[in-house]
């Protein structure tokens, strides 16, 4: 199986634009990912079937997420948007998401993390 080299940074909470993540919604967390081979070049045509964003950490009485849309802006730069599940809405604190990306034989992760405020 080949190396991707995944990074990834999350945004939400204060300062954030309106319409996403916030304590007590159910808007976006917006989380951008690199994803590159081994050898430094981008890894472009992913889709939302080769992402998986897991809360490892997540703000007290926070739940799981599920992936809403992913679109590559830029050449192998990914916006992941994740949701709360139906049934919960973002919470208070601090979540650290484990990132990862499988696609064919190539395969990475990262963690990331944000503050909901």
């Amino acid at each position: 199986m080949a190396r991707l080299v995944v990074k990834a940074e999350a945004t939400g909470g204060t300062g954030a634009s309106s319409g996403v993540a916030k304590p007590g919604n159910q808007f976006p967390l917006y989380i951008v990912v690199s994803v590159t081979h081994s050898n430094g070049a981008p890894r472009n045509g992913l889709t939302a079937a080769d992402f998986r964003v897991d809360p490892i950490v997540v703000g007290p009485g926070g739940g799981n997420v599920t992936i809403a849309r992913v679109i590559e802006p830029q050449p192998g730069a990914y916006l992941v948007e994740v949701v709360p599940i139906p049934t919960a809405t973002w919470q208070l604190g601090r979540y650290i998401f484990w990132v990862a990306v499988a696609h064919a034989a190539g395969q990475g992760q990262t963690v990331c993390s944000v503050f909901v405020d």
